[in-house]
């Protein structure tokens, strides 16, 4: 998945979705004030230690990019300061540590965002399943009993094995041609590769 998301016309970047994500996970019931530099710290490890701050700059780079991604969604309107009751006062409670305020709770959009961003991800699905046939293509040609086999016998069992989801055989070939096919051995973890002869310049792959 790209570093960037496009949801409900508002880009949101991986710090983004890190802090919505904590704040959907503290959503319960919506509208619920979240301790939200609580979960930053404890989930995405910023700790500092006795030593002076300004010395620890990976802690302090950390801090500081999550502090503007906070302020970044609330200028996109998706989580807002609360209102912490005290003995002395109903105003945002300002956050000693120096990030803006202690509580921020999803708004109606940011909610909207938040509900989007559980949906799984179409290419990663769609990653996950041709992975998956191709573990099944390896898995049947291991039961027969082959060693090493070259890419054009992988691309047969997958012919095979899933040949109901495409017109014909020439838009299989179109779609799983060996760029695609070696990026894909090359995470399946199940083949190691190597040269057929000196003067053959094919591949076979080890079953492993």
């Amino acid at each position: 998945m790209s570093t960037l998301v496009k949801l409900h016309v508002i880009r949101i970047g991986n710090l983004e979705r890190n802090v919505i994500q904590l704040m959907w996970e503290g959503d319960k019931p919506p509208g619920t004030p979240v301790l939200i530099w609580d979960g930053i710290c404890q989930t995405y490890g910023i700790e500092f230690s006795a030593y002076p701050k300004k010395d620890q700059t990976e802690e302090l780079s950390k801090e500081n990019k999550y502090k503007c991604a906070l302020t970044r969604l609330v200028k996109a309107r998706l989580i807002k300061p609360e209102t912490i009751p005290t003995s002395t006062n109903k105003f945002p409670r300002l956050s000693p540590k120096g990030h803006g305020y202690n509580y921020y709770s999803l708004t109606a959009l940011g909610r909207l965002v938040a509900e989007e961003l559980q949906q799984p991800d179409p290419k990663q699905v769609l990653f996950l399943k041709e992975l998956d046939n191709l573990k099944t293509a390896l898995g049947w040609l291991r039961a027969l009993g082959h060693v090493k086999v070259t890419a054009e016998q992988i691309l047969d069992a997958l012919w095979q094995l899933s040949k109901q989801s495409f017109v014909d055989k020439a838009e299989f070939n179109r779609y799983w041609n060996g760029t695609k096919l070696g990026r894909m051995l090359q995470n399946c973890g199940m083949v190691k590769r190597a040269r057929v002869g000196m003067k053959d310049r094919r591949r076979k792959y080890f079953l492993v």
